[in-house]
């Protein structure tokens, strides 16, 4: 809880880009990270971290290329399914992990600007940024042909727990085809999206032509299916498909005479980019070439995106009318998830350092004082005093042979006979 502490408090602080010595060592940054371990542990957590069983990893490969993090991803997935109920309309799209090492599933996509990464198929909620459930593309399997419909089926996947909730999907070219379309209306699901121009289904009157005036907009029905064209340019036409809308409203009082279905899909497609836009403003990424660790630092950081929209909803005065709120409350979350460690830290180890613990209790770690109490002088023996240096604090174990007083051994001598004696 400790490493993902201070890996949040790196990405809040935008930090990513530093490295770790000088993030423990130089005094500028945040005291947090040495007080709550050396750099030495961090880096060795951060080196040996592992998802899965080393010992069964062979096995699980021939059928499964994300076998060494397949475990986690489950659980990661468990606990956004389960914690969150959908707005009536959901977004489905693509986000691009940055990365560039060695792995059997990377992806290039020149639109992105990372251009290589791995590729996670995300539904999030339209309404607010919350990611619900995701597929991390890992290709075909080991033995398995080239898969048909990627986009449909992919969707498909995804949504089959909103079955029979009528609730709407909004996804881009790359997901929409009027077979989709047809199925999810099966299971009282409803779309929005756009369509390619190569489909088979778009009739010539609404592909791109010179003829056709700048914000017109041509109409098609066939039962539930409603097709739009609109001219966005001169000889560009975007070409839209719903099963949502079944009538030609056009928004006059618009300059641009924006049909409903345009309206709504520019309201509703940003789903997974605002999610994956709020996920970078603060990201905890680090520079690796291992890429589970890739996909461990993409959900953290989903997930504690997830809990700010949670913890939001639930307490909607949380710095109202700040821009940073949501960097306050990951500083604040790395602070909660690193403090039993400090403490422990701090009980367990006696020599610390000074500087250490004076970073300890500008978070309020301190040591617990005790009251020094008296002891109690009924029922013990008084003390003897040696009767020639009147020292109590050496040993008085002997007396003299003659007088019979205490005396120690310092001055005690062989004899055992006191000084005065002596004399």
């Amino acid at each position: 809880m400790a490493f993902i502490g201070l890996t949040l408090l790196a990405g809040s602080e935008k930090n990513w880009d530093v490295s770790v010595r000088e993030l423990f060592g130089s005094p500028l940054p945040n005291p947090m990270y040495k007080a709550t371990m050396a750099v030495g542990r961090f880096e060795d957590i951060r080196r040996t971290l592992h998802f899965d069983d080393k010992r069964t990893r062979a096995f699980r490969l021939e059928t499964d290329h994300m076998a060494a993090f397949r475990y986690v991803w489950d659980l990661f997935l468990v606990n956004c399914t389960q914690r969150f109920i959908p707005s009536d309309c959901v977004t489905v799209n693509e986000q691009l992990v940055p990365f560039r090492g060695g792995c059997k599933f990377l992806q290039y996509m020149p639109s992105k600007p990372a251009k290589y990464g791995l590729k996670i198929f995300w539904v999030c909620d339209a309404r607010i940024p919350y990611a619900i459930d995701g597929i991390v593309y890992t290709g075909g399997k080991p033995g398995e042909e080239v898969q048909k419909n990627l986009g449909e089926n992919i969707v498909q996947q995804l949504c089959s727990r909103f079955r029979n909730t009528g609730r709407n999907i909004t996804m881009d070219n790359f997901f929409t085809s009027v077979p989709l379309a047809q199925h999810l209306l099966e299971k009282d699901l409803t779309i929005v999206g756009t369509l390619r121009q190569n489909k088979p289904d778009i009739p010539p009157l609404m592909k791109p032509s010179k003829s056709r005036e700048v914000h017109s907009t041509e109409f098609g029905f066939n039962d539930s299916l409603t097709m739009v064209s609109y001219v966005r340019k001169k000889g560009k036409a975007v070409v839209l498909l719903s099963t949502m809308h079944h009538d030609k409203v056009v928004d006059e009082n618009c300059r641009k005479k924006k049909t409903e279905v345009i309206t709504f899909y520019n309201k509703t497609k940003g789903g997974v980019d605002t999610t994956d836009q709020m996920v970078g403003t603060y990201t905890c990424k680090r520079q690796t070439q291992r890429w589970p660790m890739v996909l461990w630092y993409n959900i953290i950081d989903i997930p504690t995106l997830n809990a700010y929209t949670f913890f939001t909803a639930q307490h909607p005065e949380f710095k109202s009318g700040i821009t940073n709120a949501r960097r306050l409350f990951l500083k604040e979350l790395s602070k909660e998830l690193v403090t039993p460690h400090m403490r422990s830290r701090l009980e367990g180890c006696p020599q610390l350092q000074t500087p250490i613990i004076e970073a300890m209790e500008r978070f309020g770690v301190t040591k617990a004082t005790t009251q020094p109490q008296e002891r109690s002088r009924q029922g013990q023996p008084k003390r003897k005093r040696c009767q020639i240096c009147s020292n109590k604090d050496r040993k008085v174990n002997n007396r003299c042979g003659k007088c019979n007083v205490p005396v120690c051994n310092d001055h005690s001598q062989k004899q055992v006979v006191c000084l005065n004696c002596i004399q």
